[in-house]
């Protein structure tokens, strides 16, 4: 199946969140609202579209609940590398997965 990764940095973010990226499915499905965020430490990584569930922590923070995300850890990694190299280069990626 053919994968379409298109990234959009966000220039003027206040937040951690630096880009927000669309997933093409075969030119048939698309997931959007992929983040790619900064952490702490300066790193890039992607977090998959979330929901803000009713239920809290223990520590009374919100608990957020995946959308949609990768089923297996080859996927996931394939998926999140093309993710961030699309975010990177600022072009579309494609790739196929079997």
């Amino acid at each position: 199946m053919k994968i379409n990764v298109k990234t959009n940095k966000l220039e003027a973010s206040t937040n951690n969140v630096k880009g927000l990226c669309s997933v093409t499915f075969g030119d048939s499905f698309v997931v959007k609202n992929l983040s790619v965020v900064e952490s702490k430490k300066g790193d890039l990584f992607v977090s998959m579209p979330c929901f803000k569930s009713k239920t809290v922590d223990e520590e009374g923070n919100p608990i957020f609940k995946d959308i949609a995300f990768p089923i297996t850890k080859e996927f996931r990694e394939e998926l999140y590398k093309q993710v961030l190299d699309s975010y990177e280069s600022g072009e579309v990626k494609e790739f196929e997965w079997k």
